[in-house]
């Protein structure tokens, strides 16, 4: 790893051929995210048009799904803290 940066660091030129490729992967993954945030909203409208669609109140299923997420994850942070306490009394 010390000879990569060395060698970076000696030559500009590949310095700058390596900060161009970087940059091209950067761009490339974040447009991939772009595009997967794009389709999840899509979705999310296309279900609150569904809810809609079929009469029912697409606020009243948010305010459902918060509140069932919300038990998932107190749920969740008790189980790490059981699986923490029985983990430090294998330590002991």
């Amino acid at each position: 790893m010390k000879n990569i940066i060395d060698t970076l660091v000696g030559n500009p030129i590949l310095l700058t051929v390596a900060v161009i490729v970087s940059f091209f992967i950067v761009l490339s993954f974040a447009k991939r995210i772009i595009r997967a945030v794009i389709v999840l909203v899509a979705i999310a409208v296309l279900y609150v048009a569904w809810l809609v669609w079929h009469g029912e109140n697409p606020v009243e299923k948010a305010e459902k799904a918060q509140k069932t997420a919300n038990e998932a994850v107190q749920k969740g942070k008790g189980a790490v803290k059981f699986i923490d306490g029985v983990r430090k009394m294998g330590d002991k």
